[in-house]
């Protein structure tokens, strides 16, 4: 990572610039304002170190103009002034962190260890996003620009071009075999087949048959010899979905597959090589399953070389305006906006369907309502007062309660807050800090 340090004192530079030296970074020093935007202009800079009193302008006032260089710049503001209002101020204009002089080195270095591996992140996250915008074969894109996403496309890019087996497991509706999908196209086998099958699809006395193929004759209806999915797939990607709706019979001919990279068609004797990557994709808790019995450990352990965890979209709801636009634009709903307290309204949801259950929404709202601007009330009930959750904390299901109380007293009385009020036992000033604190916008 090539650091840029911005001090005008020579000895507080050069012992910032020994120290990172030593821990591996790229150090590059300047001794003002101008230097640095000298640099900044002709330099790929990761991070910069920034004194806030420098003798021709504020560090503040240079990290907005290093921004419009660079906006992707990352930056620490170092002072000797500790005023939470500077403090403030400085994070306001785009810095990471702020630390006071002298500078405790191993506190430093902790948060540009932080910075870096947020950095990487986004460099893989990056990757995977130049990819998708020139793919024209998925028939889905990954949405979202929050934390978690960038996360979760670090992971595929490094997960992709590895051979290993990977494990993906999510929640109904997350996306998995959008996930597979991603993982064979930034691979290496990428021109090669990718067969996606449902393993809870297949009838249990056909699964063997659908796997691995079957001989003529074989058994009653096999008029002709036909390969299997793992043929098929031969030299590219075999995606299982819903692996554990295998049945244990199948799932022990599958680690004889995977160990051997041989099958065996139904009826057949010759051992046919294969060479395939698999990637299996479960929303149960396979973990379990194994110590219930229902799912061999060996096969566990040989799906989950890598395992990938895909977020609920109530994990990832700042992603949900974004998500929200691209379902619009994917089924032509020209002109059809969602207001900001039918946004608030979502964000407060838990989407137990996830990203499927927000398109679904998408399409029964922008088909009931009667305008083009979607509001609260244009949302499914079950989504305005959403039930309480038991598995929540206490604060949150209080916190869920009075929500639904307030939009409920709200609406009943057109939004007339002092008959609200009055009807909740609340002051007028209490209730405009509740309306206030929940979002709740009249529609």
């Amino acid at each position: 990572m090539h650091i840029l340090i911005v001090d005008d004192e020579p000895d507080q530079r050069e012992l910032l610039a020994g120290f990172l030296k030593k821990q591996g970074f790229t150090t590059i020093l300047a001794a003002d304002g101008e230097q640095a935007l000298d640099f900044v202009r002709v330099e790929n800079i990761d991070l910069a170190l920034l004194d806030h009193c420098l003798p021709d302008i504020k560090g503040d006032e240079l990290l907005i103009k290093l921004h419009k260089l660079n906006p992707r710049l990352r930056a620490i503001m170092i002072t000797a002034f500790g005023a939470v209002e500077m403090a403030v101020k400085v994070m306001r204009s785009g810095a990471d962190d702020f630390f006071e002089k002298p500078v405790n080195l191993s506190s430093l270095l902790e948060r540009i260890r932080d910075i870096e591996q947020e950095i990487m992140i986004d460099h893989d996250a990056d990757a995977v996003n130049s990819v998708l915008d020139e793919e024209q074969d998925l028939p889905l894109k990954l949405v979202g620009n929050s934390a978690a996403m960038r996360d979760l496309l670090s992971i595929i890019r490094r997960a992709a071009v590895t051979p290993w087996a990977v494990l993906i497991q999510g929640e109904t509706g997350t996306g998995k075999e959008l996930i597979a999908r991603l993982l064979h196209l930034l691979s290496p086998r990428r021109e090669l087949p990718f067969v996606a099958i449902n393993c809870a699809a297949m009838p249990e006395n056909l699964v063997e048959s659908e796997l691995f193929g079957h001989e003529k004759g074989s058994f009653t209806g096999a008029s002709s010899s036909r390969r299997g999915h793992f043929e098929i797939a031969d030299g590219g990607t075999l995606m299982l979905d819903e692996v554990g709706e295998l049945p244990l019979g199948i799932q022990a001919k599958l680690l004889r597959a995977l160990q051997e990279k041989t099958i065996t068609r139904v009826g057949g004797e010759k051992e046919i090589t294969i060479d395939i990557r698999v990637l299996a994709a479960t929303n149960r808790d396979l973990g379990q399953m194994v110590k219930d019995g229902t799912f061999r450990e060996d096969l566990f352990y040989r799906l989950k070389v890598i395992e990938i965890e895909i977020p609920p979209l109530r994990d990832r709801r700042d992603d949900i305006p974004e998500l929200i636009d691209t379902f619009l634009e994917r089924h032509n709903l020209t002109g059809v906006k969602f207001s900001t307290d039918a946004l608030n309204t979502l964000a407060r949801y838990n989407f137990p369907g996830n990203i499927r259950e927000l398109e679904h929404i998408v399409q029964r709202a922008s088909t009931f309502s009667r305008s083009s601007l979607i509001k609260a009330a244009d949302l499914p009930t079950e989504i305005r007062f959403p039930e309480i959750d038991p598995q929540a904390k206490l604060n949150q299901q209080l916190a869920m309660m009075e929500l639904r109380l307030i939009r409920e007293a709200l609406e009943k009385h057109n939004w007339v807050q002092t008959q609200a009020a009055d009807s909740l036992g609340l002051s007028e000033r209490v209730l405009r800090y509740k309306i206030k604190k929940y979002k709740l916008v009249k529609n």
